[in-house]
C-alpha cells in the first residue's frame, strides 16, 4: 500500500474505544459524502443511489451496526485509515502520556483532522488509560462544539433560549392554590 499503511485489523473491532468515541472519530474525520458512501456500503445499498445527507441518526445507525458486523468494521477502520493515513501516523506507536501530552498542547487550537487522528490512533491500542484518554479529548471536542455553536448564535442575533415566565399570583390567592408546585412535580415523577 505504498505510503497509506494501516493499522492491522483485529477480527470482529478494529478498535477498541467505547461507541461514543467511535461517532466523534467518524464525525471529524469523515465528511457528510464518505459518510454516506459508508453508509451505502454498510448497508448495501447501491452506490448510484440518491443520498440524504447523513444525519446524527444515520451516524448512530452506522455505529451500530459496525459494532455488531465485522465486515462493517472493517470497512469502517479503512475508510478512517485512508481518511487519516497522514495525521494519525505521526500518533501510532506513543503511549499514553505522550499522547495526553500532545492533546495538552494541542487542543486550544487543534483541527478536527488533528482531534480525530489522535483519538483513531488511541483506538487502535489497546488498553484502559486509552479509553480513559479517548474519552477526556471526547468531552473536549464536544465542549468546544457546544461553544462554538453558541457563539456563532450569539453572533447572528439569533434569540436565545429563554426560561419559562412565573404566572403572577392573583389578589388573595395561596401558593397551593396556583396548581403543583415543582416539588409536587419532581415527587410524582418517581
Amino acid at each position: 500500500m505504498g505510503t497509506r499503511r494501516t493499522f492491522a485489523l483485529s477480527a470482529s473491532r478494529p478498535w477498541h474505544c467505547s461507541p461514543r468515541v467511535l461517532r466523534v472519530i467518524v464525525a471529524l474525520a469523515l465528511s457528510c459524502e464518505e459518510i454516506g458512501v459508508v453508509v451505502r456500503a454498510v448497508a448495501g445499498a447501491d452506490d448510484g443511489q440518491a443520498a440524504e445527507e447523513p444525519s446524527g441518526e444515520a451516524l448512530r445507525v452506522l455505529i451500530d451496526r459496525v459494532l455488531t458486523n465485522a465486515r462493517a468494521a472493517r470497512r469502517l477502520a479503512c475508510a478512517l485509515d485512508a481518511a487519516l493515513v497522514s495525521e494519525a501516523c505521526s500518533y501510532r506507536g506513543l503511549c499514553v502520556s505522550e499522547l495526553a501530552a500532545r492533546w495538552a498542547r494541542a487542543r486550544a487550537a487543534a483541527s478536527a483532522r488533528e482531534a480525530a487522528a489522535l483519538l483513531w490512533a488511541s483506538a487502535r491500542t489497546q488498553g484502559s488509560p486509552m479509553r480513559f484518554l479517548e474519552e477526556r479529548i471526547a468531552d473536549d471536542v464536544e465542549l468546544r462544539a457546544l461553544r462554538v455553536m453558541a457563539t456563532s448564535v450569539r453572533t447572528a442575533g439569533a434569540p436565545g433560549w429563554t426560561s419559562p415566565t412565573r404566572l403572577p399570583r392573583r389578589a388573595g390567592e395561596r401558593r397551593v392554590e396556583r396548581g403543583l408546585g415543582a416539588v409536587a412535580l419532581a415527587g410524582r415523577g418517581r
